[in-house]
């Protein structure tokens, strides 16, 4: 439980503190041009090490194209994917956004418990859809996350509510809070849970 937490406190550090722009975008930053006659200038250096940097600080985050899952997603206007995540050795993506009311993934329907709900959503190599999930509470959660670990996915953000991944309510803070749901990578099984106060009122 203790290395969980820990893996999560960071990688919820690295959401509360980064701006939008500091997260990976829908492309993986190249950071070698091939057929290169000269040497990079100091502003290509400049620019290569802030993205070495992006990509130390949140790994595993090979982006792919929010365009190429649209055409799994009804309702697209109160839909919105926030995250993606491929699998190096698979070459499977894993996408998270958020969702208002009911929405249609791939044939199957989502309900939002209340207001904003997030969901995650696993695509093969070929864009086929294997699996999808609802998460959330009440209330509204916003900026969710996803990354991989071995053969779990992990996902956070922020709640308003009684957060449940899953199999049930979790806790609830009187700050704003983080939360985390883990699952299992192949078949999207709900492993575990919790939810973390920022310290901010």
């Amino acid at each position: 439980m203790r290395t969980v937490v820990g893996l999560f406190l960071a990688a919820a550090a690295g959401l509360h503190c980064s701006a939008p722009a500091d997260l990976p975008g829908t492309s993986s930053p190249e950071l070698a041009s091939e057929g290169r006659s000269s040497p990079p200038d100091a502003s290509e250096r400049a620019t290569d090490a802030t993205q070495g940097r992006r990509a130390a600080r949140v790994p595993n985050q090979l982006a792919r194209p929010t365009g190429d899952l649209s055409s799994l997603i009804a309702g697209a206007s109160t839909t919105h994917v926030t995250s993606t995540v491929v699998d190096p050795t698979t070459g499977a993506t894993y996408a998270a956004g958020t969702f208002v009311d009911d929405v249609v993934i791939g044939g199957t329907v989502l309900k939002s418990k209340g207001d904003e709900d997030v969901f995650l959503l696993k695509v093969d190599a070929l864009g086929t859809l294997e699996w999808v999930r609802a998460v959330g509470s009440a209330y509204a959660e916003k900026e969710p996350r996803v990354t991989l670990s071995g053969a779990e996915v992990n996902l956070i953000g922020m709640t308003a509510g009684r957060m449940d991944c899953g199999t049930g309510p979790l806790g609830s803070w009187s700050s704003a809070t983080f939360f985390l749901c883990v699952f299992g990578a192949s078949d999207g099984t709900s492993v575990s849970g919790g939810v973390f106060p920022t310290g901010t009122p």
